[in-house]
Order: C-alpha cells, then sequence, then structure tokens
C-alpha cells in the first residue's frame, strides 16, 4: 500500500552535510556502496526458547487492532497475532490459513472455504459470521483503517454456507484475490471486538485472534509481551519460542548498544550506523524488499507546475551518493516507482520496460539549464520528511542542497513520525506542502496494486494526478488475467508516470534484520509485515 515506512531511526543528523561529506567521515564511498549477501534461506532452529526480547524501533505501537496495521509498529507485533484467510508463502504466493480453498467462478465471484475446527484464542469457535464482520469492519470509514483501498468494485461480502463466504465485486479487479491474505481480511472475535468498543486493540481492551501468538500484557511506555497458544490450528508450524518480549527503543544508538549488548535479542530494520558494530556479534541478514524511497508532487501548482521544474529535481539527486552513504550500499537507485524485487509475473515483460527508462544520475548542470529557464522553478518548494527516520533526513538535506546549487528553493519541514502518517490520512496535514520524500512499500509483488493509487479520483492519489493514458492502461490491467499481457499494460503506465514525474524515485532498499548468536532460523522478508514471522524462530 501507498503508506509511510515510518521504522523510526529517531534522531536528525547532528548537522547538514553533503553526501561527499559524509561518506568520507565513514568508511569509504565505493566500500559502502557493496552490494551485501542476500540470505533466501537459513538453518532451522534446533531447540525451543523461552524467552526472546524484540525491539519495534518504530516505538510502542499505538493500538494492536489488525484493521489498522498499515504502519511498523503495529504490524511488526500483530502479525504474529491475528491471521487472514490466506497468508503469504516463501515465495510471497498465497498459501491456505484461515481459509482451504477459493473458487473463482466468475469475473465478479470468488468464494472461500473456511478451515473447520479453527478456534480463537478463547476457545470458542471461528464462524462465517467472524468473517463476515472482520471485513465489513474494515470497510467502515468510522475506522480509519487504510485497509478500506481494496474494496474499490466490491459490491458485497456474505455468508452463503455453514463454512462459506462469497465475496461479490460490481467490476471485476484483478488484485482483489491478493488482499485475502493481508489484514483487510484479518479475523477477530465478533463478539469480543463488540464488546470492547473504542477500547479494541488498546493495552485496555485488548484483541481476540486467532493466530500462533496471543496477547499476554501490555505494560505502556515499556513492552508488550506475547505468549505462545499452544492451541493454534497450525500444528505443523508450531512457535519453538514461547514468549515474545517486544521493547520500543527509538534511537539509533541505543539500539545499536542494546543489539551489540545483549540487551535486545533481535530487530528489523538496524540502523545502518550499527551494521559493522553487529556484524560480528551474530546473524545481521539482507534480504530482497519491496520497498521504495521516492519523492512525490503533492501540490501541482506553483513550482512544480512546470515540468522543468520537476525534471530539474530528478537530475539534482545525487542517486549513487545516497546508495553508498546514506544507505551505505544497503539499497539501489531506481528508474521506476515500483522495485523490481516486486514483478511477481512476466519478469522479461517488465524488465524490457524498466530498462528502457532513463538510468538516474545526477546532472547538475542539466538542473542549471532547466532551471534558468524557467520562472516557476526559482519558486519556493516546501519538502517535508520525517525525522523519524535518519536515512531520509540526509536525503531530504542533501536535495536541498543541491537545489540550491541548482538555483532552486528548497524550504524543508521536518515533521514528527505522528505529522508524517497524519499526511497518509487527513488533506488537512497536507496543507502547505510542495513535495514530500517517503518510502512505502508493496505488501505482495503485483506493481498493479501500487500503480492504481495514481489513477484519477483515488484515495491515495494525494497529488491529484490526472493522466487519461495512464487511467486507461490501468483500467485495463484491472481485469486482464493474462500475466504478459496485463505487465505490457502496466508497463504502459510505468513508462507515461515516469514521463509525467508526479513521483520521482530515488531507491529500493534491502529489508534486513538482525538476531542474536543463539538464534535461528528467521530469514529477513518484506511480508513480515503481515505474516507471522516469529513462527520461523528458535533456539539454534
Amino acid at each position: 500500500m501507498k503508506r509511510p515506512r515510518p521504522a523510526a531511526l529517531a534522531a536528525l543528523l547532528a548537522g547538514a552535510c553533503t553526501l561527499a561529506a559524509c561518506a568520507n567521515s565513514a568508511a569509504p564511498a565505493a566500500e559502502q556502496a557493496t552490494a551485501p549477501v542476500i540470505t533466501t534461506s537459513v538453518p532451522a532452529p534446533a531447540k525451543d526458547v523461552d524467552t526472546v526480547d524484540w525491539n519495534v524501533p518504530a516505538g510502542e505501537p499505538p493500538t494492536l487492532d489488525p484493521a489498522l496495521s498499515a504502519i511498523e509498529s503495529v504490524s511488526t507485533v500483530a502479525a504474529n497475532m491475528c491471521e487472514g484467510l490466506f497468508t503469504l508463502g516463501q515465495d510471497y504466493r498465497p498459501e491456505p490459513a484461515l481459509a482451504t480453498a477459493l473458487e473463482h467462478p466468475d469475473p465478479l465471484t470468488y468464494v472461500i472455504r473456511l478451515r473447520d475446527g479453527v478456534t480463537f484464542w478463547d476457545g470458542k469457535p471461528v464462524t462465517p459470521e467472524d468473517v463476515v464482520y472482520s471485513v465489513k469492519r474494515v470497510l467502515d470509514p468510522k475506522l480509519g483503517s487504510s485497509w478500506i483501498g481494496w474494496a474499490a468494485h466490491l459490491r458485497g461480502i456474505d455468508v452463503t454456507g455453514r463454512d462459506e463466504i462469497t465475496v461479490k465485486l460490481k467490476k471485476p479487479d484483478i488484485v482483489v484475490p491478493n488482499f485475502f491474505a493481508m489484514p483487510a481480511f484479518f479475523v477477530v472475535q465478533k463478539d469480543f471486538a463488540q464488546a470492547a468498543g473504542k477500547d479494541f486493540g488498546t493495552a485496555k481492551g485488548g484483541v481476540m485472534c486467532t493466530g500462533p501468538y496471543r496477547l499476554g500484557t501490555w505494560t505502556q511506555g515499556q513492552n508488550i509481551v506475547l505468549t505462545r497458544n499452544d492451541a493454534w490450528w497450525n500444528r505443523a508450524a508450531r512457535p519453538k519460542v514461547k514468549n515474545l518480549r517486544f521493547s520500543f527503543i527509538t534511537d539509533p544508538s541505543a539500539q545499536s548498544a542494546a543489539l551489540a549488548g545483549g540487551d535486545v535479542d533481535g530487530q528489523f530494520s538496524v540502523p545502518r550506523a550499527a551494521h559493522d558494530r553487529l556484524a560480528g556479534k551474530g546473524r545481521l541478514l539482507y534480504g530482497q524488499s519491496l520497498a521504495t524511497t521516492f519523492l512525490s508532487v503533492l501540490n501541482q501548482q506553483g513550482a512544480l507546475s512546470d515540468p522543468a521544474t520537476r525534471q530539474a529535481l530528478q537530475a539534482l539527486i545525487d542517486y549513487k551518493g545516497i546508495t553508498a552513504s546514506v544507505y551505505r550500499g544497503t539499497a539501489q537507485p531506481l528508474r521506476a516507482l515500483v522495485p523490481p524485487a516486486a514483478w511477481g509475473y512476466a519478469e522479461d515483460v517488465f524488465q524490457a520496460a524498466y530498462d528502457k527508462l532513463p538510468e538516474p544520475v545526477q546532472d547538475l548542470a542539466k538542473a542549471k539549464r532547466l532551471v534558468s529557464g524557467s520562472a516557476k522553478a526559482k519558486e519556493k518548494i516546501v519538502l517535508a520528511y520525517t525525522t523519524a527516520i535518519e536515512e531520509e533526513t540526509r536525503i531530504a538535506t542533501a536535495i536541498a542542497d543541491a537545489a540550491g546549487q541548482a538555483g532552486m528553493s528548497i524550504e524543508l519541514k521536518p515533521l514528527t513520525a505522528e505529522q508524517f502518517g497524519a499526511v497518509f490520512s487527513a488533506p488537512q496535514a497536507r496543507a502547505g506542502i510542495d513535495l514530500f520524500l517517503a518510502s512505502g512499500y508493496l505488501d505482495f509483488p503485483e506493481p498493479l496494486a501500487y500503480y492504481q493509487f495514481f489513477t484519477t479520483g483515488n484515495f491515495y492519489n494525494f497529488g491529484g494526478y490526472r493522466n487519461a493514458d495512464y487511467d486507461a492502461a490501468i483500467a485495463t490491467a484491472m481485469v486482464t488475467a493474462d500475466d504478459a499481457a496485463r505487465a505490457r499494460k502496466v508497463a504502459e503506465a510505468q513508462a507515461i508516470m515516469a514521463g509525467d514525474l508526479l513521483n520521482i524515485p530515488i531507491a529500493t532498499q534491502y529489508v534486513n534484520v538482525y538476531y542474536a548468536p543463539h538464534l535461528a532460523g528467521l530469514v529477513p522478508r518484506q511480508s513480515y509485515l503481515n505474516t507471522p514471522w516469529a513462527v520461523a524462530l528458535g533456539g539454534a
């Protein structure tokens, strides 16, 4: 989904610096730019562990309601407790979970068979009514779930049998089945949620799900403890860790010290500055991610109304410097908004289209020429970014510095994590912002799922992008079942967006995880945000 990646590496730099200067203050840029080894498998855990202490760098979650799990602080924890009808396997392909079968009798109908004998943590059986309630709860605008976006073409969802629900669409939508494995279809107990009311998901109200871990205790400001659900239906994947204790250390230096000292056993999204310190202590692993860091045009008036301004912005970004010194080699420059790792099908089609897009390189001379010929390009641009992600503070600062060299005027607008999140949900939070630096990620490898958010009128189309040819290409792709044909239409839309520069892609980061040497089993994948990742973890 198009949403923030608030992995709160919460500290501003002590002072601004150019990318070259930052690189020289640590290891040489060439050394930092060396791509890490990608891990696709690790030895399975050999023994049980009583307790694992895991840090959530985004800080304490505001809720554990799975319907509100669009940010890492929530999803990292909730994904181990709550389940959907399907889940994502190691290759990101849907696998049965609370459902065992999916039928698609016509382009507008999906019939889902539910697994028999599944119970909630309190022992009560999961019913089709619980499933329908959970989905409709997400669709209630009053809840404020960002997962509502999947249902743009939904006609209805109903109980149609003792162990069956049916989803009906108004028009075909090839992306919809992917969401059956997402929090849009995570199941909560109807009676429990209704009784808890507005307290559902909070430390006071709790949650009631079916997954491998149940909520034990939540001591606000300190930790959340999950306890193994020994009655979990999936006997073949019984967790080897009995208790998961989550802490909320947000300062990068404190994270590094806690991990290196053994006070914390593991963490996703480890600060780059800590990588060298941790490399010889435990397992610091990297995986391909579905994430993208980019500039997004929020205001198509003013300076950014002139294509020359957007072209100048694209030309002044130091892509190699960002991957070398900011991400320290754990990222790659991007030619398109959706990264190659998210091409889940027809890779040859996507690769050919990707290769036709211009390679992202810094060209300050070009940027200066464009600015000199455009009155609009000299007008002030307000660039917003979050201070909760150290890397993005550095990127925003570097872009503003390079813009100044090209004759542009960029005013930086730092946002707290809370303000940053509001930009994705409240129009008033976007007021006064021209340009937005953000990191998002795809939940599954379907490029169409991301590109559809920029069609005219879409909820996530914050900049009000309008291009009839783009809309037409996406609309055709949405109803095209053949993979190669769909990929060609998505690639067509991708090329149109790349030409219009509504978004300026910068880099795709590798997902990373660190865990202590006494642990084993966990492979870093983007899907940790929506799947019970702790099930793979255990003693070495």
